[in-house]
């Protein structure tokens, strides 16, 4: 089992622990209340990076209750809008020690790559077996500066600013659209910028628009083709939408 210390200082949860056995196939497990979650170790390459990520083993044994939305794990999936924002940021972003907040880690690739382009990332979800699957694997690819933020879009409580607030299919919700509005306005530096990634999702599309509006933002879009394996069907390229927003 992980030890780990918390300590907070203002809204930050920073996680301390020690760097994790080194795991081959699976065998890994990560507490989740009185159970325990299997993991499984799988590498994800980029040009010029090679990330070994622990990862959920299988997510069908995490779903509790599937007429909750809250208790359906969509943090442990490795999405590919997260692999294309991750994508995006390695070959197109330097932070150069810019502060970066990621909303709805979940296994927080984005983040991660963030790191080791330069940010000072705090990883943040509302699920704190999110946050510890990403501690250890921030440690296991040799990343030390990372902050870790237990917290509900709902009641957000944390009032630093951030140079760049980040997500990957985290705006699918028109509910809970509305509080990430208000954490983008509350929690983005005079001068920030965001990066959003979503597989042209039209609920996200009119969020981006109206933060536009509502912000003052100014946007570049591109989009990152990223490649789908899944278990029994034929492999295929999706095209993921990025959107670069910046404070004008």
């Amino acid at each position: 089992m992980v030890s780990f210390v918390v300590l907070f200082v203002h809204c930050l949860l920073f996680i301390s622990r020690p760097a994790c056995e080194h795991c081959s196939g699976m065998g890994n497990d990560v507490l989740q209340g009185d159970s325990m979650i299997t993991t499984r170790e799988i590498a994800f390459h980029l040009p010029g990076l090679d990330l070994s990520l622990e990862i959920v083993a299988n997510v069908e044994d995490l779903v509790t209750d599937p007429e909750d939305d809250d208790q359906i794990p969509y943090w442990a999936e490795l999405w590919p809008a997260a692999r294309g924002l991750a994508q995006y940021i390695w070959e197109r972003i330097d932070f150069q020690g810019a502060t970066v907040l990621e909303l709805g880690a979940g296994l927080g690739l984005p983040g991660l790559v963030a790191a080791l382009k330069g940010g000072l990332v705090t990883f943040s979800d509302y699920i704190e077996e999110s946050l510890d699957i990403i501690a250890r694997n921030a440690r296991r690819n040799g990343i030390q500066a990372a902050s870790y933020l237990l917290a509900d879009w709902r009641d957000f409580q944390c009032d630093k600013k951030f140079d760049w607030i980040i997500g990957s299919d985290v705006l699918y919700n028109p509910t809970l659209n509305p509080y990430v509005a208000g954490i983008l306005e509350r929690n983005l530096s005079v001068r920030g910028q965001l990066l959003f990634s979503h597989p042209s999702r039209p609920v996200t599309m009119q969020f981006i628009d109206d933060i536009k509006r509502s912000l003052g933002l100014q946007e570049e879009k591109a989009v990152q083709v990223v490649t789908v394996q899944e278990p029994g069907v034929p492999q295929f390229n999706q095209g993921i939408d990025i959107h670069h927003l910046t404070k004008i």
